[in-house]
């Protein structure tokens, strides 16, 4: 674990107790700063870029039911270190650069396979889900998302320095 990690850990509020022998500590913060600063996550690319080898979000944030999932979604591929964007419809420049696409109805999916070739189609991991404020009412749906959404992380994950996971 490095330093970011540990960080992210105080901030959930999870303890982490390390051998006595070891030199790598959580500095104590100061008694005036009781709030740790937000850390942006580096791995999120911002809106309209393309994934650059990351995964490739379609779906609706028009309804606050929706963009709290999709922003859930975004939350968990940072924690996760993988590069994320947001688009409402199928993009060319951003599913030329994508690894993986998970698309928020059945209607984006149909689009986005539409604009990509047979070839490109095998070569990317896809996950389909109901539309985003749809799902997000649906305790089953969303588990079953959280589950291909781990499904598609793992050959995405980037480890850290000194992480051979």
């Amino acid at each position: 674990m490095d330093e970011q990690d540990l960080r992210r850990l105080a901030e959930i509020g999870i303890d982490v107790y390390l051998p006595r022998g070891t030199s790598r500590c959580m500095p104590a913060a100061p008694a005036a700063a009781t709030t740790m600063p937000a850390i942006a996550p580096p791995a999120v690319a911002a809106p309209g870029t393309p994934a650059a080898g990351g995964v490739l979000l379609l779906g609706d944030a028009s309804s606050p039911r929706g963009a709290a999932l999709l922003a859930a979604v975004t939350r968990a591929l940072a924690f996760a270190r993988v590069a994320c964007v947001q688009a409402g419809s199928a993009e060319e420049a951003a599913l030329a650069d994508a690894r993986a696409l998970v698309a928020f109805g059945e209607a984006r999916a149909r689009a986005a396979g539409a604009a990509l070739s047979a070839q490109r189609q095998r070569e990317m991991d896809w996950v389909v889900a109901a539309e985003a404020a749809v799902l997000a009412g649906d305790a089953r749906a969303k588990r079953a998302l959280w589950s291909e959404l781990k499904r598609i992380v793992r050959p995405l994950r980037r480890p850290a320095k000194g992480d051979e996971r």
